[in-house]
């Protein structure tokens, strides 16, 4: 997978909607971490951010943010902590829901949009409790890429 920076447009309503349970501008996002080049919290090193970072408390319940399935559950030593990867067959891309205090879904598993599939932590390479964002589109050349999150607000 390469890293390509680009934006969808209108595509996050429902995502603001049910994580947020109100409509809620760019402005009022608790963001802590942008999409992009950045020196590391942790390790010092410039080094690529994949995501978004959205600062809520510990134990903050995560929707999933459309309908999909469950690709991904758990822990597997990435620096990621506990995570979520579901696909999107409607849209033919993925999420992932990162640094998670606990996960709550199987792999395999259908989630409706909106439905609670773990709670925010501090898992995995966290200077604190927080939900890591990341969406995966695909690209120009056919192949899966990640996109800035922040994009889907504008």
């Amino acid at each position: 997978m390469w890293i390509k920076k680009f934006t969808i447009r209108g595509i996050l309503v429902g995502l603001v909607c049910v994580f947020f349970l109100s409509p809620v501008c760019m402005a009022e996002l608790p963001i802590t971490s942008s999409f992009g080049w950045r020196v590391h919290p942790i390790t010092g090193a410039w080094k690529f951010h994949s995501g978004l970072d959205l600062g809520y408390d510990y134990g903050t319940p995560i929707p999933a943010m459309f309908d999909g399935v469950v690709v991904q559950a758990g822990d597997f030593g990435d620096g990621y902590g506990n995570q979520v990867m579901l696909y999107h067959p409607a849209m033919d891309c993925y999420t992932r829901y990162a640094h998670m205090s606990g996960v709550i879904v199987d792999v395999g598993a259908s989630v409706a949009q909106g439905e609670i599939i773990g709670y925010v932590g501090a898992t995995g390479n966290a200077t604190g409790p927080h939900l890591h964002l990341e969406w995966i589109v695909k690209g120009e050349d056919g192949g899966y890429v990640y996109a800035d999150p922040i994009g889907l607000w504008m």
